[in-house]
């Protein structure tokens, strides 16, 4: 058995010296990072069973372990671009982590396997990156439209479909304003009669999002424009500590009267005493979308479903995953539309925006501040508004781009659609 020692300033040019030196048969029994970049012990006419002695690794536990297998571990791929040198979490020689303090054979294959997926991730690293790096080349508009879209927060998934829908851009102005007006254009927005026709709604979502300033927001700017014994409240929040004083607090200020309903039988109970009211809106208890409880609180808002319309009511701060789980757990009832809050205090809009798009959410109020009812835009002619929001998001917190994401990102993402 021939071993010699290889040092270079990367995975790949050790691996060439490798094999224009020993062949495609020569096995890696070790790799480290020195100062000199990276060092490879291998060795050709691999005697296995020398080898294992020479690691105390004894038959039996090594019997189920067969030569093509440790040469998946030890010889990766040399034809893979491998461009960075190994993390320092990587063992210096290989083979000795696979029976590292046990004999046992089970111990042993569970190694192999951990190696095996350490420098499968490490391979589809740096592929991620030769797949970006190669997308940049051939299509830098494209390139950089998605940079763009990523320091506004969107999603990777989003900004593939803005970029999909976009013209040939003709001019630099053109990167930024296209993509604009595309993402303005997928979200989708109503026309909330709310204001004119009327109707029983209720605030539905995760605590802190501000549902009982908005309640607010709506009854101040309707009873702008209608009488205050045409507008009532229920306080259906028997969950948080003082929200009924809170929505009585504002209530006696517009002159409006309150009920409360801690069940799905006093809520119905209210509605019947309120049948004559114009507009019926209702404040509900934030949930955590993990709460267990949860389907259960939804469920009993679902058995007055059809005198009831319901309003999603996110935070424009939450991040990206937050929002997408938010969306599922309190999907369980029908859905009016989303009140998107705390506009104002986002420091990417994008991640909101991109939730609205991929959940197919209608926007009916835009709230960005705590002022009564200045605050509240009706979103059906605010969708530009919105995105230019996003913009001034962006300019403010400055986000810079990290390359590694981006080529992870949209490589996973090119592979999913596969």
């Amino acid at each position: 058995m021939k071993i010699k020692r290889y040092v270079d300033k990367d995975m790949r040019l050790v691996l060439r010296r490798i094999r224009k030196d020993q062949g495609p048969d020569a096995v890696i029994l070790s790799n480290r990072r020195v100062d000199e970049g990276i060092e490879v012990i291998a060795a050709v006419d691999y005697d296995q069973a020398l080898v294992q002695r020479a690691l105390g690794i004894s038959p039996d536990s090594a019997a189920d372990i067969d030569s093509d297998t440790l040469a998946a571990i030890a010889e990766p791929d040399a034809g893979a671009p491998v461009e960075q040198p190994l993390p320092e979490a990587q063992p210096e020689v290989i083979s000795s982590r696979l029976v590292a303090g046990s004999g046992s054979r089970e111990e042993s294959l569970h190694a192999m396997r951990s190696e095996i997926s350490s420098l499968r991730g490490l391979l589809e690293t740096q592929l991620s990156g030769l797949v970006w790096r190669e997308t940049s080349q051939r299509s830098p508009v494209r390139a950089q439209v998605l940079r763009n879209l990523a320091r506004l927060g969107v999603a990777p998934d989003i900004a593939n479909i803005v970029v999909d829908r976009l013209d040939p851009v003709e001019d630099v102005r053109s990167l930024w304003h296209a993509p604009l007006s595309e993402l303005a254009q997928l979200i989708e927005a109503r026309d909330d009669q709310l204001m004119q026709q009327g109707g029983v709604f209720a605030l539905i979502g995760p605590t802190g999002v501000g549902k009982t300033t908005t309640i607010a927001k709506i009854a101040a700017q309707f009873v702008m424009n209608n009488s205050p014994d045409d507008l009532a409240l229920i306080s259906a929040d028997s969950f948080r500590i003082g929200a009924k004083e809170h929505l009585e607090a504002f209530a006696n200020i517009v002159g409006v009267s309150v009920l409360s309903a801690s069940n799905s039988q006093e809520l119905s109970e209210a509605l019947d005493r309120l049948r004559d009211k114009k507009l019926v809106l209702i404040d509900t208890e934030g949930r955590s979308p993990r709460d267990r409880e949860l389907a259960n609180r939804l469920a009993a808002y679902g058995n007055n479903k059809d005198r009831v319309r319901f309003y999603l009511t996110l935070s424009a701060a939450t991040q990206e995953a937050g929002l997408d789980e938010a969306v599922r757990a309190f999907d369980k009832v029908p859905l009016e539309g989303c009140i998107l809050t705390k506009i104002d205090e986002a420091a990417q809009l994008g991640c909101a925006i991109s939730i609205l798009i991929r959940h197919g959410l209608k926007s009916c109020w835009y709230s960005d501040g705590q002022r009564i009812p200045e605050d509240l835009h009706a979103a059906a002619h605010k969708k530009l508004w919105l995105v230019n929001q996003a913009v001034e998001c962006m300019e403010t917190s400055q986000p810079g781009i990290d390359e590694r994401l981006m080529a992870e990102r949209y490589s996973q993402l090119g592979a999913a659609n596969a």
